[in-house]
């Protein structure tokens, strides 16, 4: 069928799409490191860093809302269509962390926003349609985004995760599964695609060979070795920021002759 740049997702899945890691895939991919590289330089050189991840994440809402608009006036936006995928809250902590920041939103956003939006780069579900059209546009820039404004929400905590911080993100998906795999069947959806594989992605791979529900145990393991890597590396980057800050402190009593305190004692740098 017939289609324009603004034409809503749903009438695009027909119109021939693109292939994984093509020519057009490798551009979009090049643009999304464009865009992350000017969110992570903004924030690491602006006076209001917070600002700039306020920015970011409403840029890729209002983004996401634009989509969601044309299916509304196409009348397409059903049930299987509502923003509730992983991705679509990765989104919204971004936004909320970028308001009110605290250490859960940050580890949360370690593995959906860091794991989710370089996997929906890498492998993307809108692979069925039309490579330079709003959605497609739309879907790789708002990953990018989630990307990004994740990766300076992890550097601002630098010094702050542990290893144990994992749990945060494995009770939220393991929740998460759960309710959606019996909401996706009470609408005949797919939010978070644990009731069925993406197009072109490994999850069809799996599928095709295992079936359902046995393609969730790779989809599971994978998260789950990506989740402890990504916190391990975290928790060790964290920890090396301590031990220097401990040393500076301790040259710098040095310096000024104070005494450190001993067993018992206030740690001066806390």
């Amino acid at each position: 069928m017939a289609y324009g740049v603004f034409t809503a997702q749903p009438l695009l899945l027909s119109s021939g799409g693109f292939s994984l890691l093509g020519t057009a895939h490798l551009s979009w991919l090049v643009a999304c490191a464009g865009v992350v590289a000017l969110v992570e330089r903004a924030h690491a050189r602006a006076r209001r860093p917070r600002l700039v991840l306020l920015t970011a994440s409403v840029v890729m809402l209002s983004l996401l809302a634009s989509e969601d608009a044309l299916m509304i006036f196409s009348h397409t936006f059903t049930k299987v269509w509502w923003p509730l995928h992983f991705c679509n809250f990765a989104e919204y902590l971004c936004l909320v962390y970028s308001i009110r920041p605290s250490h859960v939103c940050r580890e949360l956003l370690l593995t959906l926003g860091l794991m989710g939006g370089m996997a929906a780069m890498l492998f993307p579900g809108w692979l069925s349609c039309p490579p330079y059209t709003w959605p497609v546009a739309c879907g790789f820039m708002e990953h990018a985004l989630i990307f990004a404004v994740s990766w300076c929400a992890v550097r601002e905590g630098r010094g702050r995760f542990r290893l144990r911080d994992v749990r945060v993100s494995l009770a939220f998906v393991a929740a998460y599964v759960l309710f959606f795999r019996w909401l996706n069947a009470l609408l005949g959806s797919n939010y978070g695609f644990v009731s069925g594989p993406a197009y072109g992605t490994p999850l069809e791979w799996w599928y095709d060979a295992l079936g359902d529900p046995l393609y969730l145990l790779p989809y599971a393991l994978c998260f789950l070795v990506a989740a402890l890597a990504l916190n391990l590396w975290a928790s060790s980057w964290s920890a090396a920021a301590r031990g220097r800050g401990g040393g500076r402190c301790e040259k710098g009593a040095q310096r000024t002759g104070l005494a450190l305190p001993h067993r018992g004692g206030g740690h001066p740098c806390a």
